[in-house]
């Protein structure tokens, strides 16, 4: 997301997919989910959000799931990525 107000530019671009569970989902079952960043085809920079900035980098994890009725439930999470130090 770049500039702020009206003047943002969003851009969009999905990384990966895959189906992480085979069947329908019960009501209130929690289903972990661990992401591996080396499997994701892109150069991933850390995120980085500066408050007085006109530049941000922010990624999201798109869910999307679907029951056996072919209903789709949608959940947005922000993840944050973060860089180790080397050397």
């Amino acid at each position: 997301v770049g500039g702020g107000g009206s003047l943002g530019v969003t851009e969009t671009q999905t990384l990966t997919r895959f189906e992480i569970m085979d069947g329908a989902p019960v009501k209130g079952e929690v289903i972990p989910v661990r992401l591996y960043l080396g499997g994701i085809p892109a150069d991933l920079t850390p995120t980085y959000d500066a408050p007085n900035s006109r530049f941000s980098v922010k990624y999201y994890l798109n869910l999307v799931l679907v029951d056996e009725e072919d209903r789709r439930y949608f959940k947005q999470q922000e993840i944050i990525l973060w860089r180790k130090q080397l050397g």
